[in-house]
């Protein structure tokens, strides 16, 4: 028995969601012991490094590949924000911030409600 990638990628954006966003009071990634945090950073990065590197190069020309290439971008780089000390996040970035975790929150939005329809 195996876990389909599509799923673990979709759990991937779910994950890196919840613990990118920078709600009021810091949000949950203020209250996590900052070893969990690069174990889901390394996690998201790793996935975004699949969907872009071995699935979206394979199938850049279809719908699937596309959508592969833009949420493992967002995954990587939301990933990475939870891998690095919030006071070494370039200002751009952390500015940028919210529009990644929105626009990750679509894709995997899309992802979920694809996966629940099969």
């Amino acid at each position: 028995m195996f876990i389909p990638m599509g799923t673990v990628v979709t759990v991937a954006m779910i994950v890196c969601v919840i613990f990118s966003n920078r709600l009021p009071a810091g949000g949950l990634n203020a209250r996590t012991p900052g070893f969990v945090l690069r174990t889901i950073g390394t996690f998201c990065v790793a996935a975004g490094l699949w969907n872009v590197l071995w699935y979206a190069k394979r199938h850049l020309t279809e719908l699937w590949g596309q959508m592969a290439l833009g949420s493992g971008l967002l995954l990587c780089a939301s990933g990475t924000l939870l891998l690095v000390a919030p006071e070494r996040v370039p200002a751009r970035l952390e500015k940028a911030r919210h529009v990644m975790v929105l626009a990750l929150a679509a894709f995997a939005a899309f992802y979920a409600f694809t996966l629940y329809r099969l």
